[in-house]
């Protein structure tokens, strides 16, 4: 059974949320989820403010982990300057200026990404850059399937020229 923890760098009241909890301000916030003994998810963020009536965070400058949380699986790593975590389902919304690199060592530029954590899939409809041996590509979106390590570029490819 997946678990979650809140950390800051300040001492947190209890979060047992009510429909009228005002929002929580936390400097420095890492939120951690884990399976048995193998960490999944690790998002940090410089600032964030927790909504308790909506089980979410929205955040600012953000970096974030995922993984299969076994040693064989996928794994992915990402900046971006601001997101969204839903703390119950631990899938977050990824803006701004958002660049990523996997197990692999692919490396990938976006404007925004998602990530559903229960599908373990993380995507963007949005123009992407995906360098792979120094070959750059730029598509329409991507799917990455962290547990498979399978990149796959949407909306058609096309070799950028370095010059």
């Amino acid at each position: 059974m997946a678990s979650g923890a809140l950390l800051a760098s300040l001492v947190i009241p209890t979060l047992a949320a009510s429909a009228e909890s005002p929002p929580l301000d936390v400097t420095g916030m890492t939120f951690i989820s884990s399976r048995g003994d193998e960490t999944e998810v690790v998002v940090h963020a410089e600032q964030a403010r927790f909504r308790p009536e909506a089980d979410v965070a929205d955040l600012d400058v953000v970096r974030a982990r995922v993984s299969t949380g076994d040693e064989k699986g996928g794994r992915i790593e990402l900046e971006c300057d601001e997101g969204t975590l839903n703390l119950k389902s631990n899938s977050f919304w990824a803006r701004g200026n958002v660049t990523g690199r996997t197990n692999d060592g692919r490396e990938f530029s976006a404007p925004w990404v998602r990530y559903d954590h229960s599908d373990g899939l993380l995507f963007t409809d949005a123009p992407v850059l995906l360098s792979e041996s120094g070959t750059t590509l730029r598509g329409g979106g991507f799917r990455y399937y962290v547990r498979e390590e399978r990149f796959r570029l949407m909306g058609g490819a096309e070799v950028v020229q370095q010059p």
